[in-house]
């Protein structure tokens, strides 16, 4: 079985120009935890839940609600995401998928074809994988 059979392809993606609050907005409203990073079509990098709640929580700590919002809408995505990214194929298998989630400790894959995001597979979608194997 190949990534692009299990892939999420309704992808929601961000500007490394983009706030905080922006991302923060879109995960709650979208209940994301992650989100890539897009830069002329091409993933650059990856903002995860985790790293929203570091940034929020290292620089507002003890100065309240306003501050943290304040502080949010003033720094932008490319200040807290990750990259390099890991990615995988669409012909990837998803044993290999599952592997390199476990073995780099990551949460999701985008899955790229000629520099273009196709979809992203994560840890929810290997899960569901294996329950519908389990039920066959």
């Amino acid at each position: 079985m190949q990534v692009r059979e299990i892939m999420s392809k309704d992808i929601e993606v961000v500007d490394r120009n983009d706030n905080l609050r922006t991302v923060e907005e879109r995960m709650v409203t979208k209940q994301l935890r992650h989100l890539p990073v897009l830069e002329q079509g091409e993933v650059v990098g990856m903002v995860t839940q985790r790293d929203l709640f570091k940034a929020a929580m290292s620089s507002t700590m003890g100065y309240g609600e306003k501050a943290q919002q304040a502080y949010l809408q003033s720094v932008r995505v490319k200040e807290i995401m990750i990259y390099p990214v890991v990615t995988v194929a669409p012909d990837t298998s998803v044993a290999a998928a599952a592997d390199l989630i476990i073995t780099k400790g990551i949460g999701c894959l985008p899955v790229v074809d000629d520099h273009q995001l196709l979809g992203m597979v994560t840890k929810t979608d290997l899960l569901r994988c294996l329950h519908g194997l389990n039920a066959a």
